[in-house]
């Protein structure tokens, strides 16, 4: 009877201590990090990127570290570096499986080794230069077009320019031009009723949209080979490819 007792007490001793390691584990990936943003380091912040690091469209990626001390305060403002600098490490920065290590319920996020690989917090400065950048792109498009809220990419493939925005939450729609119209012309293409699904944990995902057995598919490649295009662009008839271009952003 003795021994199953103590077998049941270091079970639950072992188990106990695998919980409290899981749970504390982030924190030596934390610290320094922290400490970067409590200093102010600028150039050590930049160091712990993983470039590029993606803003909402059409803002563009920042793209190395210069440009990161660059815009510095326009992806980490005063308001955003004092609550990194003064957090929790224990509360405020959570283990997400393998996406990594989150801050304040998504705003930042960290990979294992440490590196900043996202940074979904927008600046009140950021957000402003969004909007504007928003409305030059609609003066720029053909006036059937300018109804969105938001502008999700837009593509240049070998034979046809191409945009996808979104219209309402989950609700996406493609137009297409001719390689050598410009976007203030009437598109040759407009489907409405596109969706959004995401391939793997990689961050590769593509938006699908039907007209009249066609299906085009934009396929977004986020994790890819230094040979990877940006996207690619699948064009099918009742299910057969006619068409596959690799796509640039334009």
């Amino acid at each position: 009877m003795k021994a199953v007792l103590l077998s049941a007490i270091v079970l639950i001793g072992s188990s106990y201590s695998s919980w409290a390691t899981a749970a504390t584990k982030h924190i030596k990936i934390v610290k320094p990090v922290v400490a970067a943003f409590k200093a102010g380091d600028k150039a050590a912040i930049a160091e712990r990127v993983h470039y590029p690091l993606q803003r909402k469209a059409p803002l563009k990626d920042i793209e190395n570290k210069q440009m990161l001390i660059d815009k510095f305060e326009q992806v980490f403002d005063q308001q955003f570096v004092e609550s990194i600098a003064n957090s929790n490490i224990r509360h405020d920065w959570e283990m997400m499986g393998w996406r990594g290590i989150m801050f304040d319920s998504g705003k930042l996020w960290l990979d294992f080794d440490g590196s900043i690989w996202a940074v979904p917090y927008q600046s009140d400065a950021e957000k402003t230069l969004r909007e504007a950048l928003i409305e030059e792109q609609k003066q720029a498009l053909h006036e059937t077009l300018r109804e969105f809220t938001q502008p999700i990419l837009t593509w240049k493939t070998k034979k046809h320019l191409i945009r996808i925005d979104e219209l309402a939450e989950n609700q996406y729609r493609y137009a297409a031009w001719d390689i050598e119209q410009s976007m203030l012309d009437e598109p040759r293409l407009v489907i409405t009723g596109g969706t959004l699904s995401f391939d793997g944990s990689g961050g590769n995902h593509f938006y699908t949209f039907m007209n009249n057995g066609y299906r085009y598919v934009c396929h977004v490649i986020v994790l890819g080979t230094e040979q990877s295009p940006t996207g690619q662009l699948e064009v099918f008839k009742n299910n057969v490819q006619i068409l596959s271009e690799p796509a640039l952003v334009f």
